[in-house]
This record gives structure tokens, sequence and C-alpha cells, in this order.
């Protein structure tokens, strides 16, 4: 089992440690909020050019 002090070491580094930054998945995160907002953004044209067209 996992300790209590172990949990808090996972959740909190200490002041030594440096927090890892991953770059790539940094950069899929924006590709995919941007992705899923022209998805979102086309949908809505799609409907209005249907409403009034």
């Amino acid at each position: 089992m996992i300790s209590d002090t172990d949990c808090t070491r996972l959740v909190m580094p200490t002041g030594s440690e440096e927090p890892h930054k991953d770059d790539a998945l940094k950069r899929k995160a924006w590709i995919a909020v941007f992705l899923l907002s022209a998805l979102f953004w086309a949908g809505v044209a799609l409907l209005v050019w249907n409403f009034w067209g």
C-alpha cells in the first residue's frame, strides 16, 4: 500500500524538485483545443447556413 507521505510526495513535490514540463504534451493540448474550437464553430456555421439557406 501507499503511505500518506508517498501520496503527498506524488501530489506536491518538494522545493528542491523542479516541476517537469512536457512541451510536446502542451503543444498537443493546444492543438486539440484549437481543433475542437474550429469544429464547434464549423457546426454553428452549418446550422446557421441551413436555417437561413
